[in-house]
């Protein structure tokens, strides 16, 4: 390993490591050692509070539900662990979920990874660029028997998240204007759409067999064949009402 390597390793593992800068590291800082330990220590604590801060900024709702210092706390911690591999703050924070998977101070609470992740997929679907607008003649024109051979294009401002959790639910009693029941069935797997609307964000669920319609039109099928699926997933799936939910509230594009 290079000498200017190894500086840099020695400098990475000062910052993010737990105890003091060491030796080998002083050796290269000019001055007074113990002077220069405090100043890497004060830059250590600036890099962490950074970090952490960009992590809290990011999960309110995780802050919602376990509190600020509890979110601190684990914001720390998870900038110990997971060093920024960018320059833009906005893009750190991504692997916090898998961190509070693995977190012992979060194991009693085993849906916040999942909230995490749903309040991840919000972030990035409302940094995501505008589609060009669109002309929905063409539908009106359509002949019924010709439908199903249709394509079908998703807003790219969109996303999905399927859950082992209500995260739906957690999402929309903790929210700081709710107002009304309380209870959450915990055991209750939930698909979660983040669709970002001129409104601003929408968080919804999907039934299993609207779920497999939109997968399907992802992939490029026809909607006849997206249906096929759907009703696979889900007997009483009802078509003409997703495709009014979906159409309607701008999901859904022609393909061509």
């Amino acid at each position: 390993m290079s000498a200017l390597r190894e500086l840099q390793t020695d400098f990475a593992a000062a910052v993010f490591g737990a105890g003091l800068a060491d030796a080998a590291l002083l050796a290269h800082c000019a001055g007074d050692p113990a002077r220069a330990a405090q100043g890497i220590a004060a830059y250590q604590r600036s890099v962490l509070a950074n970090l952490a801060a960009a992590v809290q900024a990011t999960y309110p709702l995780i802050e919602n539900i376990v509190g600020r210092e509890f979110l601190a706390t684990a914001s720390r911690r998870y900038a110990q662990a997971i060093p920024s591999l960018s320059g833009d703050l906005n893009a750190y924070g991504d692997h916090f979920a898998d961190f509070l998977a693995g977190d012992a101070a979060s194991e009693h609470l085993p849906y916040l990874p999942d909230v995490a992740r749903l309040e991840w997929l919000i972030q990035q679907v409302y940094g995501t660029a505008d589609a060009p607008s669109q002309d929905l003649s063409r539908l009106a024109t359509t002949p019924p028997q010709a439908w199903g051979e249709l394509r079908f294009l998703l807003d790219p401002a969109h996303a999905v998240l399927a859950s082992r959790r209500p995260v739906v639910r957690i999402s929309e009693v903790n929210q700081p204007a709710y107002v009304g029941d309380f209870a959450v069935d915990f055991g209750q797997a939930e698909i979660a759409l983040i669709h970002r609307r001129p409104t601003g964000i929408a968080v919804e669920r999907l039934s299993v067999g609207e779920h497999a319609l939109l997968l399907a039109l992802h992939q490029d099928e026809t909607l006849a064949v997206a249906v096929d699926k759907a009703v696979a997933a889900e007997t009483a799936f009802d078509l003409q009402a997703a495709l009014q939910r979906f159409i309607g509230n701008g999901l859904l594009r022609l393909a061509y």
